[in-house]
């Protein structure tokens, strides 16, 4: 961690992402001025910028619905700033869905969206979980305390159970739980609730066996069918065979 304390590591993620009144995300610009950790570890907001290298500078028609959906990922910095980061993200987005959902079955590029954004917002954070325990029953009880039904925990080799988060797919809230990999590489297993528009659409795409892609801004996706109209993801930089074992620990 870059940032000069962990509050701080708090704000600039909230920053990142777009939260909090005028008055923070000023105070948030003005202290990245003068701190050289904070300015450097928000520079480590890297893998949504990624996707812009080839593109970032280029004013690129992007059709204004998928500019839309990008914009909430922009930081909150000057305006120039923030239009190029926008175009340039969406461009990468779209040169991506250019072959993802011309794909037969592709995955819902809003809920992909929706679990990239989710999966990288957790893990900048000084604190990703909201409930921390490496204890599998009890995360199980948090989940079904704070959000409101049962999911199964995995016990995933050579992964640390991290803790449980809520949060919106489809905006619907749900349950994520977060695990750090040997070497130190996160990983998401998003378990949206049964007969939810996000399970559903992850049902279709998944079909009869677990299937895998890459999300617009580079996470790979993989989910796996749990019967009834109901599926699990995991998001992650992990290779794929690693997510597709760590989905098949879960109970079907």
């Amino acid at each position: 961690m870059e940032a000069c304390s962990p509050a701080w590591q708090e704000r600039l993620s909230a920053w990142f992402d777009g939260e909090g009144p005028a008055h923070e995300r000023q105070a948030v610009e003005q202290h990245l001025a003068r701190c050289g950790g904070c300015a450097r570890e928000a520079a480590r907001y890297a893998p949504l910028r990624e996707a812009l290298k080839a593109q970032a500078a280029t004013e690129t028609h992007v059709p204004p619905e998928l500019r839309a959906r990008v914009s909430r990922l922009a930081p909150r910095s000057r305006p120039a700033f923030r239009r190029r980061w926008t175009v340039g993200l969406a461009a990468a987005v779209a040169s991506v869905g250019i072959l993802w959902t011309s794909w037969p079955g592709g995955m819902n590029d809003a809920l992909a969206m929706d679990l990239e954004r989710h999966h990288l917002k957790a893990f900048s954070r000084a604190t990703p979980c909201e409930f921390e325990s490496s204890d599998p029953a009890a995360v199980k009880a948090w989940v079904a305390r704070e959000v409101g039904y049962a999911v199964d925990v995995p016990v995933v080799p050579g992964a640390t159970l991290l803790g449980a988060r809520r949060c919106r797919l489809h905006g619907q809230l749900s349950a994520s739980l977060l695990y750090r990999h040997e070497g130190g590489t996160a990983m998401t297993l998003f378990l949206p609730p049964p007969g939810s528009p996000a399970a559903r659409e992850a049902a279709s795409f998944a079909g009869e066996g677990t299937r895998c892609t890459q999300g617009p801004i580079g996470e790979r996706i993989c989910v796996a069918p749990r019967g009834g109209g109901q599926a699990a993801l995991a998001v992650s930089e992990l290779e794929q065979p690693v997510l597709v074992d760590a989905l098949a620990r879960l109970a079907p």
